[in-house]
């Protein structure tokens, strides 16, 4: 009878781990009889599933093995429940805790980090997006992800280096607070669990959010003031922030995602607070740090963005870089290739400033259309790129699967900034698709295509799932085929070369073999593919809710929906939609 009772409470406590049971919520409520009848019935009826993907259609239950799309799935909740606990941040595990619908949390934590992170705030500002479109749906009880993110909400603070305005990527994650405090101040949920001294009421969770929003203001206002390039050093450059303070007169497209378009959402979010003194200042500071990024990684020809650029080509910080050059007359300040997943933060930045220029009521503004203009250049330059097999993107988008690096010996000569003596193909990366993906049906949702995408953006969807979802051996899926890390210069040489991306020490893909150290799920396409899915769910799964591809399109709509793509009549906040056939702001 002891073990019959030991196999019945580990079915349990994994069902409940998994949100199997939306209304048995602890330990007590299935010692009531109703509770341990309903459970048990509910276990033979499921075979005693033991994870969250049993019985998934087209997931495989082999650890490792390929899953196939399939219409009508759910795939956001399904990586969500199989993840959650279990991805790393590039190597370092970042896993939130899993909790019940009570707020109790049942497993702790995995994440290794003691301060609010990029990737793992990457991953906690999705799910809580994808929390605030579920509530109050009969799909998915959402309450134990908006426990589990709250608490890493409340637990972890800014790093120091943020604070001071040394690290956009240190200030992204801060992202997570917006929805997660529009939740709490609502009280969309009951008050959370103080655990270990972190207290989790609505009341805390939204004062914690102001806090960090002010914090990360102040960071941006530190780095305006102390780490932008100077009219000296390049004048066309002038005011554009460095994407680290450690990478002197360097702007990266992957921190226009982490700096501007933060500021962004913090204007339309908190509008009394400034880092110029004026909201007008502050979206001209965002529009030109776009417009000089632009003016110097975009490729007419190639139609695509190059990585990053130094203003001081000549400089310490960018001695190592491949292709650049300080001759007078003949300058190149750009580095030398064109890197997946940075072009995807610049093409996910532009959709969410241009969000938040709608409801700031700014869409007929000179600073918009400027921005547009580039989204639009951009758009089809990506979509260009699509591998016509599969839907996915490559981690080099000027070269296909043909190119091979032979060898990477990085600028030091030292065979450490490599991880492999092995020559390396080129190949689909599964974050760099994701986030495109979640770009495309984004900017669909939001009209700011002038062409229509939803060819490319459904064969892209289901290529994230035919060609990077796996198995995990407990029913649940891993997304693998994840860039770990790259970027210029810094402590590993790294030069931006081709070989560099495919060979460099930081940049090992995660690996779809079981037995490998790098069969798991990294926190960048974990995020990113939330995102997706989300997206993708509300337009092709719960309808497309009167919100059409096309701006073109959506001038004949006279339906009214919010950003999540609910009627207007369920939305307080102010809101972009479809009135008599104009896209207006609703208060």
């Amino acid at each position: 009878m002891k073990k019959y009772c030991r196999y019945w409470k580990k079915s349990y406590l994994c069902l409940l781990k998994i949100n199997r049971l939306h209304n048995l919520t602890t330990m007590k409520d299935f010692l009531k009889p109703a509770g341990r009848t309903l459970t048990l019935l509910t276990m033979l009826a499921m075979g005693a599933a033991s994870a969250w993907g049993d019985g998934t259609p087209g997931v495989s239950a082999e650890k490792g093995g390929a899953c196939t799309f399939s219409d009508g799935v759910r795939y956001s909740q399904l990586v969500i429940n199989s993840r959650i606990n279990d991805f790393k941040a590039n190597t370092t595990d970042a896993g939130f805790g899993i909790f019940s619908a009570d707020g109790t949390m049942v497993t702790d934590p995995k994440n290794s980090k003691s301060e609010l992170d990029y990737v793992p705030g990457l991953v906690a500002k999705a799910i809580i997006e994808a929390v605030d479109y579920y509530k109050g749906s009969d799909a998915v009880d959402v309450k134990p992800w908006f426990y589990a993110i709250q608490y890493y909400a409340n637990k972890y603070d800014i790093t120091s280096n943020g604070k001071n305005g040394k690290s956009f990527d240190d200030l992204n994650a801060v992202k997570l607070y917006f929805c997660l405090k529009s939740l709490a101040a609502d009280g969309a949920f009951a008050d959370g669990q103080t655990i270990s001294g972190v207290s989790n009421t609505n009341s805390s969770t939204v004062s914690t959010a102001d806090s960090r929003l002010a914090a990360a203001l102040t960071g941006i206002k530190k780095a305006n003031d102390n780490y932008a390039i100077s009219a000296s050093t390049l004048e066309g450059a002038a005011g554009g922030w460095f994407h680290k303070s450690s990478y002197t007169d360097q702007m990266w497209c992957d921190g226009q995602y982490m700096g501007p378009a933060l500021l962004a959402q913090m204007l339309t979010e908190q509008p009394a607070n400034t880092v110029t003194g004026t909201a007008e200042g502050d979206w001209a500071m965002v529009t030109r740090q776009f417009t000089i990024s632009w003016n110097y990684l975009w490729d007419e020809d190639a139609r695509l963005l190059y990585h990053a650029f130094t203003a001081d080509p000549a400089g310490s910080t960018a001695a190592y870089w491949a292709g650049v050059s300080a001759t007078a007359g003949s300058e190149v300040y750009h580095s030398a290739e064109f890197w997946g997943r940075a072009e995807g933060w610049y093409f996910l930045a532009l959709v969410d400033v241009l969000e938040q220029m709608q409801l700031a009521g700014l869409a007929q503004s000179a600073n918009y259309a400027t921005l547009s203009a580039m989204l639009q250049k951009l758009a089809a330059g990506i979509a260009a790129r699509q591998d016509a097999t599969t839907g996915c993107w490559y981690q080099l988008l000027a070269h296909d699967g043909s190119f091979q690096a032979t060898a990477y010996n990085s600028p030091s000569g030292k065979s450490s900034y490599r991880y492999t003596d092995e020559p390396v193909n080129n190949y689909l990366e599964s974050s760099a698709t994701a986030i495109f993906t979640a770009t495309y049906l984004k900017g669909m949702r939001l009209g700011l295509f002038d062409t229509d995408y939803t060819a490319i953006a459904k064969k892209a969807y289901q290529g994230i799932i035919n060609k990077f979802m796996v198995g995990d051996g407990n029913g649940g899926v891993h997304l693998i085929a994840c860039c770990k890390s790259a970027g210029l210069g810094g402590s590993n040489y790294r030069d931006g070369s081709a070989a560099y991306y495919l060979m460099g020490k930081d940049t090992k893909p995660t690996s779809a073999n079981p037995s490998s150290s790098d069969f798991y799920t990294e926190g960048k396409v974990f995020g990113a593919f939330v995102l997706a899915a989300t997206e993708y769910e509300r337009l092709f799964i719960d309808g497309s809710m009167g919100i059409s591809a096309t701006t073109a399109d959506r001038k004949a709509n006279s339906n009214s929906y919010d950003l999540q793509g609910r009627p207007a009549s369920s939305k307080t906040r102010p809101f972009v939609g479809i009135r008599n056939g104009k896209k207006v702001i609703v208060k």
